[in-house]
């Protein structure tokens, strides 16, 4: 016993001795608070007791003893309202979490009753406080109009939330237990409320979407899900041999994994990879299993290659010189034929002359003639 005292401040981490000794400190200190207001007159003197306490109060014992006397059936009322407010929220949900257990539909509406006794148990507890206490109601509801107003031009999110939810439920999209694919996360419906709904994803991440933020959602609890696995088998076996083991052993792995519904069936060849040949292999099953049936397949299925010494290929890298024996030369006809073709390649492409008009031949003439008449004039200046 007194090792496990001792070892029980090992076994918490860091964090949690941290989280430990702040927790302890803020107890000290509320406890400290407490006493000082309770005794404040007797510390910090008839001034400061006078301000917190009023006069002719000693400590704090006494004012609260002096609440109870002035205002204990308020106080009494308060209690109560909230201990009967708690009790039949607890007893409603009871009975409808009974009435709502046959299917996931009856545990849809049941999550939505749930979360609209909540509020709605909130609201009155709160109105019957408040006239214990002298609020005027009548005055608050004559103002819902105007609240009213206010909170749709506010709010317009959580309206549109609500609506979105109510929509969801009688659209039958999904129901609590399903699988569901929204915003990219895969999970659980675990519950369904006005405002939100929360999916798990049974790794210990829970995430809670708005409801007017879902645009597209993927159900996959309505139907029987199919899994694709493919395996790879080397090129050097035959694709009749190994699709014939596949035919004779894929009936048998029904009896081997129980989640599948139906025996795994083969398809064909999906794929000629790099390194080998790929061959598709569809089952069924349910939709919280299909992870874990792809796993099971995956290990039978290299199971069976194994035992039927069928190779699997993988990445390998082969060095090897290349064999100018087997190299076929060109003969001379060839040799021509590509010299020829190189050179219809490479001689430079005649381009079309446009025809001149008869302004464009005058001008033409025009400008040699004048050319010659510089180069006369220039020789005869010379000589």
């Amino acid at each position: 016993m007194e090792e496990t005292k001792k070892g029980w401040w090992k076994q918490k981490s860091t964090n949690q001795k941290v989280s430990f000794i702040i927790a302890q400190v803020i107890l000290a200190l509320s406890i400290l608070a407490l006493f000082g207001l309770a005794f404040c007159r007797q510390i910090f003197g008839d001034k400061v007791g006078d301000a917190i306490l009023g006069k002719d109060i000693r400590n704090g014992f006494v004012l609260i003893g002096q609440l109870f006397v002035y205002s204990g059936n308020k106080l009494l009322i308060t209690l109560v309202t909230v201990f009967v407010t708690i009790v039949l929220t607890f007893v409603f949900n009871f009975i409808v979490r009974l009435c709502t257990k046959g299917g996931k539909k009856a545990q849809t509406i049941g999550s939505l009753i749930r979360s609209l006794i909540k509020y709605i148990a909130v609201l009155i507890s709160l109105a019957i406080i408040l006239a214990t206490w002298g609020v005027d109601i009548s005055s608050i509801i004559a103002g819902l109009g105007v609240l009213t107003l206010i909170i749709g031009l506010g709010c317009q999110v959580l309206i549109q939330d609500v609506i979105s939810g109510l929509f969801m439920v009688f659209d039958d999209y999904f129901d609590v237990g399903d699988m569901v694919i929204i915003d990219g996360f895969r999970g659980y419906v675990s519950q369904i409320g006005l405002r939100s709904i929360k999916i798990d994803d049974r790794l210990g991440n829970i995430k809670s979407i708005n409801n007017s933020s879902i645009v597209s959602c993927v159900n996959l609890s309505r139907e029987d899900n199919t899994v694709a696995i493919e395996v790879e088998a080397d090129y050097d076996e035959d694709p009749r041999r190994v699709e014939a083991v596949l035919l004779k052993e894929l009936p048998k792995l029904k009896d081997k994994i129980p989640q599948c519904i139906v025996p795994p069936t083969y398809i064909g060849i999906s794929n000629i990879g790099d390194s080998g040949i790929y061959y598709k292999i569809y089952a069924t099953c349910k939709a919280p299993y299909r992870f874990q049936l792809e796993r099971d397949m995956q290990r039978e299925l290299y199971l069976i290659f194994m035992n039927n010494n069928i190779d699997v290929p993988y990445n390998c890298i082969t060095l090897y010189q290349a064999n100018t024996d087997k190299f076929v030369k060109a003969t001379d006809q060839e040799k021509m034929l590509s010299e020829n073709h190189e050179k219809s390649l490479r001689a430079p492409q005649k381009t079309n002359k446009r025809k001149k008009n008869i302004f464009q031949h005058v001008k033409e003439v025009y400008d040699e003639t004048l050319e010659e008449t510089k180069k006369e004039a220039q020789a005869n200046k010379d000589n």
